[in-house]
């Protein structure tokens, strides 16, 4: 394997907590993504949300200016542009860059257009700033279908180095029931789809966070998997976990067996139903996603089981 890099989603709702998650993983080399937007939401109650959204503007203010940052390559997502949190997520960005340069780029959620990469970059940066860039993160419909005019706009500004995929919004945007799982046919080829378009514009694809806890060998055979059959040789791979399956690759790996997503729509009204409970069941008090033992849940697979019972019952 060429290359393997890892960004870590981190929430910025308990920011004290942070510089101790950074010393447990300084050794590892990983970027960090400071989460404002999916981490610092409350699906249950609304009005929590500018609350939640305060705290991470102030989490990321006191990370910066204790110097906490300094030695992880880091970058933050900010809310997206159709939100009544952008305009000061961008505030505190610009402040905190007209004093330190501790973060090297911004996770701009929802893009469709290249006018609101550029948009976000002017309104952060009074003049360009080396080493900082936009990262577009591809998760509607739109977004996909724009990728290729997006990233031929940046051909002279060159402020786009990584395009994200976020396949929780981009299922969830499509309508999707069940979302395409890493053993799943339909999976890859979005993937495939993606990642092609990003690479022959010369930008870095990132891979939606793997879903998937405490198996390893689905994990590292979809690390093979890409780099072998969809011919991306720097993998770039964003977390929500992390534990030391992740870090080391074992001698031997047995590759997938992939297959089509069910059509029967009894084990796709069950599976909602699981998601959903095991979702309330495990979901922190603090946090949006939930963990159950064998996945990570964010508020978009919730979401996306609720509308399809919605439909179907």
């Amino acid at each position: 394997m060429k290359s393997l890099n890892l960004f870590l989603y981190i929430c910025l709702v308990r920011y004290k907590a942070i510089n101790l998650i950074l010393k447990k993983f300084k050794k590892f080399n990983i970027s960090i993504i400071l989460d404002m937007e999916d981490s610092a939401q409350d699906l249950f109650d609304t009005k929590n949300n500018a609350n939640l959204k305060r705290i991470s503007r102030e989490g990321l203010n006191y990370l910066s200016y204790n110097n906490i940052l300094e030695h992880n390559p880091t970058y933050v997502r900010i809310n997206s542009q159709n939100t009544s949190f952008y305009e000061k997520d961008i505030e505190t960005i610009s402040e905190i860059l007209k004093k330190k340069s501790s973060i090297n780029g911004i996770f701009l959620p929802k893009v469709e257009t290249y006018s609101q990469v550029k948009n976000c970059y002017d309104q952060i940066l009074k003049k360009k700033i080396n080493n900082f860039s936009i990262i577009p993160m591809i998760e509607t419909q739109n977004g996909l279908k724009n990728i290729n005019e997006i990233l031929r706009a940046d051909k002279d500004n060159k402020i786009i180095e990584y395009v994200h995929y976020g396949h929780y919004d981009f299922c969830l945007d499509s309508g999707f029931w069940p979302f395409p799982e890493p053993y799943h046919f339909e999976y890859w080829e979005i993937i495939d789809n993606i990642s092609k378009n990003i690479s022959k514009h010369g930008k870095k694809y990132i891979h939606t966070p793997f879903p998937l806890i405490e198996t390893q060998n689905i994990y590292w055979s979809s690390i093979n998997f890409m780099q072998n059959n969809l011919g991306i040789s720097e993998i770039n791979l964003s977390l929500v976990n992390i534990d030391s399956n992740y870090m080391k690759k074992p001698e031997k790996i047995k590759q997938t067996k992939f297959k089509n997503i069910s059509s029967d729509n009894h084990y796709k009204l069950v599976f909602a139903e699981k998601i959903i409970k095991e979702y309330l069941n495990n979901k922190s008090k603090n946090k949006s996603f939930s963990l159950s033992r064998k996945r990570f849940i964010p508020p978009h697979l919730y979401l996306g089981a609720k509308n399809f019972l919605k439909k179907n019952k």
